[in-house]
Order: C-alpha cells, then structure tokens, then sequence
C-alpha cells in the first residue's frame, strides 16, 4: 500500500476511534444524569408519603421501582390458539413418556420447580410478604408475561403436573383444559395466558417458571425485610420502562403510578 494511502487510512481510523470515545463519554455522561436524576424523583415519592401519613416512619416503608407490563388487549387469534394446541400436542406426548413428576430428570421447568419449594418454605412461617409480593405483581401486570408467547413455558413437566392434578383426564383431556382456559382477549406481544385481568390459568396449572419468578425488586425487598417484623409496606413507583429506560438516555421512563403496597392490598400513595 503507498505510504500516502495508508497515512490517510491511518489517520480516518484515529478520528473514528476518537470520535467513538467522545459518543461513549457522553452517553455515560447521560445515563449517569439520567439515574441521578431518577433517583431523586423516587426519593421525593418517599419523603413526600411520610410528610403526609404521620402514622409512618422511615422504616416502616421500603420503595421499589416497579416495571409497567403490557395494556395493550386484543382479540385471541385462532393462529396463536392453534400454535398453543400444537406445543401442548408436543409436550404432552413427551409427558407420556414419563410415569410420575419423578421420573423426570431433564425439563425446562426443573429448576424453577426446585425454586417453588424454597419459596414456599420462605414464605410458610409468614405469609405476609407473599401476599405483598402478589399485590405488587397485580399493580406491574405483568412485565415478565411479555416473553411467554404461545408456549407460556408449559413443559412436559407441568403436563404431568397437571395430570396428577386432574387423575381423570388422559392426555387429550389435560390438553383441552389448558385451551378452555384461553380468553377471548389477551394482552398483544405478550403470553396467549396474559389477559387485562391477570393470568387467565390457576397457579396450579401455571409453568413453574411463572410461579417461581420474582424480578430483582421484588427479590431484593424478600432478603431485606426477611428479618423485621412487621413487614414494611411497599412505595411502589411504577416506571415506563424501569431499568431498561435508565440504559437508553433518550427513551421514556417517566413515573406512571405511585401505590402504597400492604399485605392487605394496594391504596394510593
């Protein structure tokens, strides 16, 4: 390559590398602002509740950041039920293979069964954080449904789950179950289960990966309230796009709802 010609390249790829540097820097920059930002609008949600309920200390409420899932609900397709059919078809055959749950030494769902028994046990000698958690998990409604799809993470374990459930249904019978459990109306780009009202199956015939799931505010509030008592109450500050809004500096993450959150429901802030 001439000299010249590789001096200019040279010189292009230091500018590029410089202006690289620069565009970082400043998306930092922006990010750091913006979680600053951010973090003294939740604080002023805060101070603001104990200005105005006396009867509450700081201690008495932990605040949490809580995602926003997705509203908007449209009519079921007969394309994503027949999608449905077709994975529970699929995995309930798989299921025959086995004869009971302990057979079953390789699922997607294995794991998070095994979780579902420490939470249990976590949640047993006190059920009031599980009944906080639940309420919380109303008000996001549902941010971690979006991913379900038209499988809702059923597995042949849940199918022999299920079967154990309902001894009387053969394998035809447990799958029509799941689709008579189906709405009308579901939440678009989201799991076919989701509906404007909740998750249109019973927690027994819900994955356990559904059941298992606490997203890492919810998980954080478990270890810090795991040894007080009374349990704090919830400031659940609602934001557009929650953490991931934080990681893009120009998209949206404005506060779309402040609730307080109690073991016995969810009351304005």
């Amino acid at each position: 390559m001439p000299e010249p010609l590789f001096l200019a390249r040279l010189s292009a790829l230091k500018s590029q590398t410089r202006e690289r540097k620069v565009y970082r820097q400043d998306r930092e920059r922006r990010i750091l602002a913006r979680v600053e930002a951010e973090e003294e609008e939740n604080q002023h949600q805060l101070d603001s509740l104990l200005a105005t309920r006396t009867d509450l200390d700081r201690g008495d409420v932990h605040r949490m950041v809580i995602p926003a899932g997705r509203r908007n609900a449209v009519p079921l397709s007969s394309a994503r039920v027949e999608t449905y059919r077709e994975h529970l078809v699929a995995v309930a055959a798989e299921a025959e293979n086995y004869l009971s749950v302990a057979d079953i030494s390789e699922d997607r769902n294995l794991r998070s069964a095994a979780m579902c028994v420490q939470h249990e046990k976590a949640f047993s000698p006190d059920s009031r954080v599980q009944k906080i958690s639940d309420h919380i998990c109303g008000t996001c409604r549902g941010a971690c449904c979006s991913s379900g799809g038209e499988t809702a993470y059923l597995s042949p374990l849940s199918v022999r789950k299920a079967s154990a459930l309902y001894p009387d249904l053969d394998k035809d019978g447990i799958i029509e179950l799941y689709l008579s459990r189906v709405a009308p109306v579901t939440i678009e780009n989201a799991c076919i289960n989701q509906t404007p009202d909740g998750c249109s199956l019973p927690r027994e015939l819900r994955s356990d990966i559904c059941n298992a799931y606490f997203c890492d505010p919810l998980l954080e509030y478990h270890r810090e309230s795991a040894e007080q008592s009374p349990k704090p109450a919830v400031l659940a500050i609602q934001r557009e796009a929650t953490f991931g809004g934080t990681l893009d500096p120009d998209a949206s993450n404005a506060i779309l709802d402040v609730v307080l959150v109690t073991e016995d429901g969810v009351g304005r802030a």
